[in-house]
Parts: C-alpha cells; sequence; structure tokens
C-alpha cells in the first residue's frame, strides 16, 4: 500500500538526517587534516578510508563535496569525486573526473590519448582550484581478475598523485587493505588510513539512536532507544544505513497508522518491507 504525503514527507526528513559518531567524526576531522596540509605545504599526500557497505564511506565523500563541517580551509566546489565500477580502466577514471566540469564533449578515452586527457584533467584541476580528489570504491582495483589492468591503475594513481599535486582519498571495502603491503610508491604516499565499522551494541550506538529520535518530531522514536536498541541492533547488524532504513520506515508506518509514538508492530513491519518477506533472518519484533 502506499505511503501518504504526510508519511513521506517525515520520511523524507529522516532520510536527510546526518547522526554524528565518535569514528565518523575522526575519520572526518583526519581527513580534513590531510587536505589542510597536502594544499598548503604542497605535497601529494593521500589517505585510505576503510569500511564496510553501508557504513558511511559514501555519505563522509559528499558530507567532503559539500564541506558540511564548515572548514575555512576548503573552498566550494573544490572535492573532485569518482566512483570506481568493477574491472574499472584508466580511461573510464578519467571520464568521469571529466564530468565534473561539464566538458560539453569529453575527450575519448584509450591507452594512446590517456597522456593527453591526463593533460587536460590537471589544467582543469589547477584551473578550478581543486583541493581533493575523493576515489569511492577503489577496492575494485583489487578484485579485477587482471594483473594488468590493477597495474595500470595503481601506476596511472602514481602520475596523478605527482602530476595533480592535491591530496587524494581512497575509499572502499576491506579488500582496499592490499594497498598498505602493493607498491611502495603508492603506500608511502597513501599514508593515513581511517577505518568505519559497524557498531556495537553498547552507548554509541544508543547514542546514534538518539540522534534520530532527536530529530523526528511528528512521531515519537524515543521507543527504539528505551526498550528496542538492541533488537534494532540485532536487525540491523551494526550497519548504519539498515538502521536509518528501518527508522525511516517505521516512522512513516506510524505517520499512516495515525499514531504518534512508533511501537513493536511498526518496527515489526518496517523489518519485512525494509528486507523482504523472503529474508532468511529472523524478525526480532515480531
Amino acid at each position: 500500500m502506499p505511503y501518504t504525503e504526510d508519511a513521506l514527507t517525515v520520511g523524507r526528513r529522516l532520510n536527510t538526517v546526518v547522526v554524528s559518531h565518535s569514528s565518523f567524526l575522526q575519520a572526518l576531522e583526519g581527513i580534513g587534516r590531510v587536505i589542510q596540509l597536502g594544499n598548503e605545504l604542497g605535497s601529494p599526500r593521500g589517505m585510505c578510508l576503510i569500511a564496510p557497505a553501508g557504513c558511511g564511506k559514501s555519505l563522509l565523500i559528499e558530507l567532503l563535496r559539500t564541506n558540511a563541517a564548515g572548514w575555512s580551509f576548503l573552498n566550494p566546489q573544490s572535492v573532485l569525486v569518482a566512483s570506481l565500477k568493477e574491472n574499472p580502466t584508466v580511461g573510464h577514471v578519467q571520464s568521469e573526473l571529466l564530468e565534473h566540469f561539464k566538458y560539453a564533449i569529453n575527450p575519448k578515452p584509450s591507452e594512446r590519448t590517456n597522456s593527453q586527457i591526463n593533460k587536460v584533467l590537471v589544467h582543469a584541476i589547477a584551473h578550478n582550484k581543486i583541493q581533493l580528489t575523493a576515489f569511492d570504491e577503489y577496492h575494485h582495483v583489487f578484485l579485477t581478475r587482471t594483473d594488468g589492468m590493477r597495474r595500470a591503475m595503481n601506476d596511472w594513481l602514481k602520475r596523478y598523485m605527482t602530476v595533480a599535486a592535491i591530496p587524494i582519498l581512497l575509499a572502499g571495502t576491506e579488500e582496499l587493505a592490499a594497498l598498505q603491503n602493493g607498491d611502495p610508491q603508492i603506500s608511502t604516499r597513501i599514508s593515513s588510513t581511517f577505518r568505519l565499522s559497524p557498531f556495537k551494541h553498547d552507548s554509541e550506538w544508543k547514542g546514534v539512536i538518539r540522534g534520530f529520535v532527536e530529530s523526528c518530531g511528528e512521531v515519537d522514536l524515543s521507543p527504539m532507544h528505551a526498550a528496542s536498541s538492541r533488537e534494532l541492533h540485532c536487525a540491523s547488524q551494526g550497519v548504519f544505513r539498515n538502521l536509518k532504513q528501518l527508522v525511516v520506515e517505521a516512522a512513516m508506518i506510524a505517520v499512516d497508522d495515525h499514531k504518534k509514538i512508533v511501537d513493536r508492530a511498526h518496527l515489526s513491519l518496517a523489518f519485512r518491507r525494509v528486507f523482504g518477506n523472503a529474508c532468511s533472518r529472523e524478525n526480532p519484533f515480531a
């Protein structure tokens, strides 16, 4: 059954809520430090952000892109982002970076034109005063079945760091840790590593739930914090993305049930809607 507009209004707002926690803030502040030093001192600096799917790496990159922290040293529109796909190639990554500058016709990549595209890209970076390049899903480089493709990407990355002379951020899942044991010309430049992990059921987990409770005025979400935090942890497996989906869905269900407070039945239905009736895991709210 479709949600009403009242429910969707609550859902849209809750979906934009950003709840900070210690490891997220530590990663954000550490990355900010490298951005500032890398631009002020003029030497290529890099960092690595490792996180399982759903734990906030793409959200962190988006906060950097919009400078949500309000850092005085980070200029507007100065973060360049590329998200790598399976079996990435140098040409595809170059093209995605160039799209940021809204070229009317992007140069078509090939092995013979990569060098020329790099020159265009480096000129655009300098002209637009780019201060950070973030490569999301960089773990795909280490999952590729072709050694030559992996070497080509990492060799290009080394050259890119040298000629662009701005900080870079590589973000991905645990496979990205292989970078630290690989080419020392990369690992010595990507010197800072940050991690985001699934939550344990502890005070920080309860603090994150409290953040959602305090962000919702239309529906009282306090039972999630007071009585259902352990079940929410089990249902979401401690993954922030799963938690947000459950919170948003339960709040919308409560609105359409004309209730001012979310209850266990709303959470049970939210679990079924988020994960599907064929989910093999037991519904902890049932």
